[in-house]
């Protein structure tokens, strides 16, 4: 899940529904460390107002024709993938279209075949939450002779060639977020930390994220997609037996912080950091924000992936509706302040309330709502 972000205000104005443009770091980008919460940027009037004037800039009010997507997952089983799964069903739902999903089960023979067995369906548009193309290779290429587009969200890549567009967060700034954390309160603990990464762009940006903070590394391993609770479980409680005085456990594949925490628990029962490793992830999804209520887990840095997910939506509805090409750019800008992907690091110090997520910097659904509404007459 990889990245650059907000351009100046004369690149905004030349992105906003299928143009390109370059991106620069968001600024503040550096700040995103800390504990603050993700506090909305923009009221609900400006949000709105944003939402009509790029409604405008896509062209005079059209009709969108009925589609079907095929959603290929990488695994169901992770929080992390039902949270963009889930929005891309939200956001096709506004707009009439229906989504057709397979599950890949964090393999990539069952990636592969569920990439066929989508086209098979005679889908519209083949879309995945970050599916390196590697794997899916002979169903990208089927879909560019049968003239479909295919479309990855949530997870940066490094080869996108095969894809007609993907939109992912910015892994360096948040690797580099959590990173700061981490280097922080490992200060003048010896261990090292035992890091777990993971084979793909976004894993490998990650993790080379907190070696650029200088954190020492005890030892580093690769989850295993297929068996990411159980299998981290055993591999981390293996390395907290090989690494007694670790200072820090990195999980960088957000699910299997939930094996990570049980390995840590039945090692260090009771106890809390600093009489235990620090244990710090990615996305505060549910299950994770409730072990950091539960003192299980220490941090972890969170970005509202699904906007991912809407932007992609967005994106195929202008290339369907006016045959606009959909944009290069990972992040495309649709107005000022409209920085869907700020990181924020989350704590036991700024939860949001039980049972919910952490509230986005900006509200991606109202603006893609207002605008389909303004451009397409969706939701009306």
């Amino acid at each position: 899940m990889k990245a650059t972000v907000l351009g100046t205000v004369a690149a905004m104005a030349l992105v906003a529904c299928g143009d390109s443009a370059k991106t620069t770091p968001t600024p503040g980008a550096t700040e995103a460390g800390t504990t603050a919460p993700a506090a909305p940027t923009l009221s609900a009037s400006r949000v709105e107002a944003l939402a009509v004037a790029a409604a405008k800039k896509a062209g005079s009010p059209t009709s969108l024709p009925k589609i079907t997507i095929g959603y290929l997952r990488y695994t169901a089983q992770s929080p992390a993938d039902q949270r963009m799964y889930d929005s891309a069903v939200a956001a096709a739902k506004i707009l009439g279209w229906t989504v057709i999903p397979c599950d890949g089960m964090g393999d990539p023979a069952k990636m592969a075949a569920c990439g066929n067995t989508l086209l098979n369906q005679k889908i519209d548009v083949l879309l995945d939450d970050g599916i390196p193309q590697t794997i899916i290779a002979t169903a990208l290429q089927r879909a560019r002779r049968e003239g479909i587009p295919t479309v990855y969200s949530g997870g940066s890549l490094d080869k996108t060639d095969l894809y007609t567009a993907g939109y992912a967060p910015p892994e360096g700034e948040m690797g580099t977020a959590l990173a700061k954390y981490v280097a922080d309160h490992a200060k003048g603990r010896d261990g090292g930390a035992i890091v777990q990464g993971f084979a793909a762009s976004w894993g490998i940006e990650r993790v080379n994220a907190l070696k650029a903070a200088g954190v020492k590394i005890a030892s580093e391993q690769d989850a295993d997609a297929t068996n990411l609770v159980q299998g981290t479980q055993q591999q981390i409680a293996a390395q907290l037996n090989q690494h007694p005085n670790a200072s820090a456990v990195w999980i960088t594949f957000e699910t299997a912080v939930l094996g990570a925490a049980q390995a840590v628990k039945a090692r260090y029962p009771g106890k809390s950091f600093p009489d235990r490793p620090l244990l710090a992830t990615f996305y505060a999804n549910r299950p994770t924000l409730d072990l950091i209520r539960k003192g299980q887990v220490d941090a972890a840095v969170e970005n509202s992936l699904e906007w991912s997910s809407w932007t992609a939506i967005d994106q195929i509805a202008e290339l369907q509706a006016r045959k606009t090409p959909m944009s290069k750019d990972v992040r495309p800008v649709y107005g000022e302040g409209l920085d869907f992907w700020r990181p924020t690091l989350v704590t036991k110090d700024n939860l949001p309330p039980a049972g919910q997520l952490v509230a986005p910097p900006v509200d991606y659904a109202a603006f893609f709502a207002a605008k389909w509404k303004h451009e397409f007459g969706a939701g009306r």
